[in-house]
């Protein structure tokens, strides 16, 4: 009987989201064309986002970012035209800078900015 209750609660308990639990990823899609970015949007919430480049241009290119103040360069690798590449990362508040890596790209205007609320 003890078993049986306790693989019903077991039962019971998969898919329970506890209190404080981290909330599902924002997303924020990035369109590369010849020479800019295009942002899904302006501003995501901190913690936990997928970020998706997607290339529909006709060069190769890749998302190269960094927060304001920060140190550490959040990268993908270069995707090639018609495919996208999905990064999984950890974001603190602030404002975050976006650029292309490739060649002179940056300098050629692929650049943007997305901010991160607390």
């Amino acid at each position: 009987m003890r078993r049986l209750l306790a693989a019903a609660l077991a039962v019971a308990c998969v898919g329970a989201v506890p209190a404080g639990a981290a909330h599902d990823p924002s997303r924020l899609q990035v369109t590369a064309k010849e020479y800019y970015f295009s942002l899904s949007r302006r501003s995501i919430a901190r913690g936990p986002a997928i970020v998706e480049l997607v290339n529909y241009g006709e060069d190769p290119h890749d998302l190269r970012f960094r927060r304001v103040g920060g140190t550490y360069l959040y990268r993908t690798p270069i995707v090639q035209p018609g495919q996208y590449y999905d990064l999984t990362v950890k974001l603190a508040p602030g404002t975050y800078r976006l650029w292309c890596g490739i060649a002179n790209h940056r300098q050629l205007g692929m650049t943007a900015t997305i901010v991160v609320r607390s």
